[in-house]
């Protein structure tokens, strides 16, 4: 039996109907090459067998594809561009495979919330969806949407260098030190008691005003926001006088729909390891036990934090009990609001 959307011919071969076609001609499209080498004729491209190509290609997230002709031109060419890293001694491959591991991952995200957001408008359009037009569209944008995209890295990749490799100039030895900071994690309150509560659309609008307006909060006071995980989001700043401005901020979000949108948070400042693009060690799980504990629409900070604050006249700071947090013993907490003036 052939695919849905797919014709049978003579010989049990099936060729794609006309709507598959017309998606398969604004692939390749966005592709820009047709796709011509085998796995075996693009790693021989490079220099490299299929095996020792495979590293790569999982790292940038390609599905295994047998025999077909699948790979492109450019396909080829980044491969060998890869390769002349490593032959040249610039990145070793293990380096260069944990390259190509963080912009796979990060493209496959981006390109998917694109195709939601484009799929989510011709679904809401009133007008039945053309997809010649489409792909005329999408020719269109395409030139400004890439020079967007590398210019949105070269912005982050510049900001990232400033954050995170101005030490390195100062002491050779600082590169292997982790990172001193406030991370914070903000998450909606009773968010499973909402999510029976709502339809599916709804919640969608909920957690994606809350995801865009976190986003805004941050990237507004220079810091960086690691990951959202839906409900929940997870922040890193320089010190806690920028962590609270931005608690604050998250506070003070709204999202559409009859509830207003209630946060938790929990800061903590500390050590950090920084790896593949996120955050690790007991700075980060005590942030995150801290905001599991906090009450709805408070902010709790540990006492770390507490003693770094420089300015600590715009709030209240209400010391409570010690309170046991899952694999830290008691630990100080400090409840912290805007002083009404």
């Amino acid at each position: 039996m052939s695919a849905a959307g797919d014709a049978s011919v003579p010989g049990g071969v099936s060729v794609p109907g006309p709507r598959q076609q017309k998606i398969d001609r604004i692939a390749e499209l966005v592709l820009r090459d047709p796709a011509v080498f085998t796995r075996e004729e693009a790693a021989s491209a490079a220099g490299l067998t299929v095996e020792r190509a495979r590293p790569y290609w999982r790292a940038m997230g390609f599905a295994d594809v047998g025999s077909a002709a699948a790979f492109t031109a450019m396909d080829v060419e980044s491969l060998c561009l890869l390769v002349g890293w490593v032959d040249s001694g610039f990145l070793d491959e293990p380096t260069t495979i944990e390259v190509v591991r963080s912009l796979g991952q990060t493209a496959s995200r981006l390109a998917q919330w694109q195709v939601d957001t484009m799929a989510r408008v011709l679904a809401e359009s009133d007008s039945p969806v053309d997809l010649d037009e489409v792909g005329e569209g999408l020719a269109g944008i395409m030139p400004g949407l890439e020079s967007m995209l590398v210019h949105a890295w070269r912005r982050h990749l510049a900001a990232a260098i400033g954050r995170g490799l101005a030490f390195v100039a100062e002491d050779d030895d600082a590169s292997a030190e982790p990172t001193v900071a406030t991370v914070g994690f903000a998450d909606i309150a009773g968010f499973t008691r909402l999510a029976r509560a709502m339809g599916d659309e709804e919640l969608a609008k909920m957690v994606q005003a809350f995801e865009g307006g976190a986003a805004d909060v941050v990237a507004a006071h220079g810091a960086r926001l690691v990951k959202t995980l839906g409900d929940e989001v997870m922040f890193v700043a320089r010190d806690p006088d920028e962590a609270l401005a931005i608690a604050e901020g998250m506070h003070a979000l709204s999202a559409p729909g009859p509830d207003p949108l209630v946060l938790r948070i929990g800061l903590s400042t500390g050590h950090l390891v920084s790896r593949m693009g996120d955050f690790y060690g007991g700075t980060v799980n005590r942030a995150s036990r801290l905001t599991a504990i906090a009450r709805p629409g408070a902010t709790l900070i540990d006492s770390a934090t507490e003693e770094a604050l420089a300015d600590r006249r715009p709030y209240v700071l209400r010391h409570l009990a010690p309170r046991p947090l899952r694999g830290m013993g008691l630990v100080r907490v400090t409840s912290v609001s805007r002083r009404r003036s």
